[in-house]
């Protein structure tokens, strides 16, 4: 049994690096790993009998009673629309108001597991998912196109992970799980400069980062008193990341020229157009309790609560190894930087999600569900990197037993509770405009919807 499971696991580990490359989700947050889980709203700390309990309660392993694979894949179309964005008080006087919507394409968040009994107690998995993510694309025209380039046109962040998990029986109604995710973080953002009167005026920048390795652990408990009623309690752990890369200019120069008042353009040398760059932001621990009830035999009704410790990050800085567009004839009006801070002043996050699955028949299986899910992002800090808001999150899904061989489907659609309005409190995007020792003020209103769909194949062997 342990030669197979490691061969097993082997092959899951192959194809976590086959499946790696493309993976992102669609927001700050997952929106579900493995079709049934998806389609019960996450909703499944209490129920967590699939390999992917690697993530939702790694005790539930231990009700897994033969070899099972799972693989599969959940695409995810974001569509976010954002009215009136308007920037006042600039060096060039007031700009918009305009509308634009964003032009993220669709993503691929594969996933795949394997989990089978080790013993009468104990059980082991292991699982390749991705439990956060973002991949966010804008239009990257500057001007009446776009106002917002100047924060962001294109930012991603996400962490991949493998997980291997055991489990451990108790007694009868008690199981205790732990696993480690080992995984690899990448983070990027391009936009444009906004630096009216000198060349470097609307050129594009891009920081792109990653972090060779990090790690965190997920503890589960899972106790059953009854065959109808279940409990589950997760604790999924803080990732500590360090992240490196470079910050640059896409086409680099050697000179920078500045329009002085009085005398005209004033070209002079520029240095460092492209620096090494470092940064720290960790992955927020989560805690997650679930109940499970089955009023009878062929319908089940879960209901979970995920808290997330989203309050570290407080906000991050990219440090430079040398002054990033150094030009020390400027004298005091150099615009070399050596680190640039963001503010983020995020907000802890309590999210209530309800599922339900009724079993129609031997063969088919049907599951739906519902979550509220509140922003952690405040008002201040909003941007065009990070766009988030309040969301209302509906699935339907639908599992076909087919013997060894099954197939779970769901479709999900998440709507913005109500416009995200921002009227100039935003000091990250008031930012990306102050040149000139201006102050100037963005404000505009936005709202969204995302569509995703997804499919994992299951095979007992």
């Amino acid at each position: 049994m342990w030669k197979r499971f490691a061969v097993l696991t082997v092959a899951v580990f192959v194809l976590a690096l086959g499946l790696s490359g493309p993976a992102a989700a669609g927001n700050v947050d997952t929106f579900g790993i493995g079709a049934k889980a998806t389609a019960l709203g996450g909703a499944f700390a209490a129920y967590a009998d699939d390999p992917f309990a690697a993530y939702y309660n790694p005790a539930g392993l231990t009700q897994i009673d033969s070899a099972t694979f799972s693989v599969g894949s959940q695409f995810v179309k974001p569509k976010l629309r954002v009215y009136g964005y308007e920037v006042k008080g600039t060096v060039m006087g007031d700009l918009g108001p305009i509308d634009f919507n964003d032009r993220s394409s669709t993503l691929v968040v594969p996933h795949a597991g394997f989990a089978m009994p080790i013993s009468d107690r104990f059980s082991a998995g292991v699982a390749v998912y991705v439990p956060y993510g973002l991949d966010i694309k804008w239009n990257d025209h500057p001007g009446m196109d776009n106002l917002g380039v100047y924060d962001s046109y294109h930012s991603w962040y996400m962490r991949e992970v493998v997980t291997p998990t055991i489990a451990y029986k108790l007694s009868d109604c008690l199981s205790l799980g732990v696993g480690v995710s080992i995984g690899k973080s990448k983070s990027g953002v391009d936009r444009i400069i906004f630096a009216p009167g000198t060349s470097l005026n609307n050129q594009n920048v891009k920081t792109d980062l990653e972090d060779d390795v990090n790690w965190s652990a997920n503890v589960g408990l899972l106790y059953r008193p009854y065959d109808n009623l279940s409990f589950g309690l997760t604790y999924r752990g803080r990732t500590e990341t360090k992240f490196e890369g470079t910050t640059g200019l896409l086409n680099p120069t050697n000179s920078l020229t500045v329009q002085v008042p009085g005398v005209g353009p004033v070209t002079v040398p520029l240095s460092n157009t492209t620096v090494d760059a470092k940064m720290e932001l960790d992955h927020p621990e989560q805690i997650q309790f679930g109940v499970r009830f089955l009023p009878f035999e062929q319908l089940s009704l879960e209901a979970d609560i995920v808290w997330t410790h989203w309050s570290i990050i407080d906000g991050y800085s990219v440090e430079f190894d040398k002054p990033f567009l150094n030009a020390p004839a400027l004298g005091p009006n150099n615009p070399a930087k050596t680190s640039e801070y963001f503010a983020r002043n995020w907000n802890n996050t309590t999210s209530f999600r309800f599922g339900a699955e009724w079993q129609a028949t031997d063969m088919i299986t049907l599951r739906g569900s519902y979550f509220y899910d509140p922003s952690p992002i405040p008002d201040e800090t909003m941007d065009l990197q990070w766009p988030d808001a309040d969301k209302h999150t509906f699935a339907l899904g639908l599992g076909l037993n087919f013997g060894n061989f099954s197939i779970d489907g769901v479709v999900q659609y998440l709507m913005v509770d109500s416009k995200r309005i921002i009227g100039g409190e935003s000091e990250t995007l008031n930012e990306a405009y102050a040149s000139g020792g201006t102050h100037p003020k963005v404000s505009f209103s936005a709202d969204g919807y995302l569509w995703s769909w997804g499919l994992t194949l299951n095979y007992k062997f």
